[in-house]
Formats: structure tokens, C-alpha cells, sequence
């Protein structure tokens, strides 16, 4: 009874602290009133570059990009950054105004791709469990190929296929967008479901309870491509 009685008293204090933690870093740190403060599932991938061998007039995604996923649980929030990033795209007739390019639906292909085992947490056990239900070694990266697009003041939206754990699935993106020379700015946050990828959201057993996560999950981008010179 003793021994038990330790056990269950250890599991509750991970449990209160990983609690305890989290809301500290996402509702309650007196730093997030600096002006500048960044979460740290907000900070840059570390490895930004193209995802196809870039030329001259090519779009290839720029350092200072960022990409996390955030989600809920039976126990908090969990957010995962992607610490690498690699994205490309063309256009159909590089030599002309990006701005006016893109009105003309000017982009012949963009890819952005995200090696999945690049998405990290603050706690191992939630990533293990994620590259497990995510499959990820039969299918290493998350890619987003894009079909079309239109851009209307500063707002772009993007059709294009999503594909997650092997299953692909059609979406439409709209970005916030900045054209600033031959440099484009987008930003956003797309909503989706574990569930349209065939997915089981992940979850973990333990002595006195279990931990699941939810079906929704949004990914949050703010991701800059700029002409390879």
C-alpha cells in the first residue's frame, strides 16, 4: 500500500507540474506584456530553404519563417514548432511584377514541406506518441502542393492538397499578404481535423488516468519567400 500510495503521489506531481508549466508559459508569464515577447513555439525553424533545387527567378522560402502546430488535450494546450522548413515555388513568367503576377493566378507550382520528426514540444513522451500516430516513418514530411490562387487586397487564398500521414486531402488556405519588392509575406492559421486524415489522435496511459488528445488541431504559418538569386 505504502509503495502504491508513493507511486500515485509521484504521478500526480508530474501531472500538476507539466499543468503548472504550461499555463505559466501560454496564459500567465508576466513576459508575454513585453512588446516584443515570443513564444517559443513561435521562434524560426532553424534549416529554411528550398525544397527543389532553386533557380535564378525561383521563389525559395526564407530564413525567419515559422510554423506551429497547436492542439488541445484531457490534460492542456500543446503547441509543436517546426524546427526545419523547406519551401519552393515558380512562376509562370518570373520576369514580370510579383504583385501583379500573383493577381494574374501567375504561380506555376509551390510546394512547402515539413519534415515531421522537425516538429518538437516541450515534452518527448507527446512527441513520440504524435510521430507514432502520424506514422512517421512511412511518411517523414507533411507537404502542401499548391493548385491555384487569387490574391484580393492583402488577403491570398490558396487551393491547393495537404498531405498528412500518407492521406491527401484538398484545402483552401487565406493568408494575409505583404508584397514588399520581390519578397511576399504570408501569414495565417488553417483549422483541421486528425480525423480527415485517417488519424487516431494520440494519447497516453497512466497509473490513474489517461491523457487524449483532441481532433481539431490548427497549424499557424508566417512564412517568406523571396526570388533566389
Amino acid at each position: 500500500m505504502k509503495k502504491f500510495t508513493l507511486t500515485l503521489i509521484s504521478v500526480m506531481g508530474v501531472m500538476v507540474a507539466t499543468a503548472v508549466a504550461t499555463l505559466a508559459d501560454n496564459n500567465f508569464s508576466g513576459n508575454q506584456l513585453q512588446k516584443n515577447y515570443t513564444h517559443w513555439y513561435e521562434k524560426a525553424a532553424t534549416t529554411v530553404g528550398p525544397y527543389l533545387p532553386a533557380r535564378k527567378g525561383d521563389w525559395v522560402l526564407q530564413p525567419g519563417s515559422y510554423l506551429y502546430l497547436e492542439g488541445n488535450s484531457t490534460l492542456h494546450k500543446y503547441q509543436m514548432n517546426a524546427r526545419s522548413l523547406l519551401g519552393s515555388a515558380v512562376m509562370k513568367a518570373p520576369k514580370k511584377d510579383l504583385g501583379k503576377s500573383l493577381e494574374a493566378n501567375g504561380v506555376d507550382s509551390m510546394v512547402l514541406v515539413i519534415p515531421l520528426e522537425s516538429l518538437k514540444s516541450k515534452e518527448k513522451g507527446l512527441d513520440d506518441n504524435a510521430y507514432k500516430a502520424l506514422a512517421s516513418k512511412a511518411n517523414p514530411n507533411i507537404q502542401f502542393f499548391l493548385e491555384s490562387e487569387a490574391i484580393k487586397g492583402s488577403l491570398m487564398t490558396a487551393k491547393g492538397n495537404l498531405t498528412i500521414a500518407g492521406k491527401t486531402v484538398p484545402i483552401t488556405l487565406t493568408a494575409e499578404t505583404e508584397i514588399i519588392d520581390n519578397r511576399i509575406h504570408l501569414k495565417g492559421v488553417q483549422e483541421l481535423k486528425m480525423s480527415d486524415y485517417q488519424i487516431t489522435p494520440p494519447s497516453i496511459s497512466l497509473l490513474v488516468t489517461s491523457i487524449t488528445c483532441s481532433d481539431d488541431v490548427s497549424i499557424h504559418y508566417d512564412v517568406t519567400f523571396a526570388w533566389a538569386k
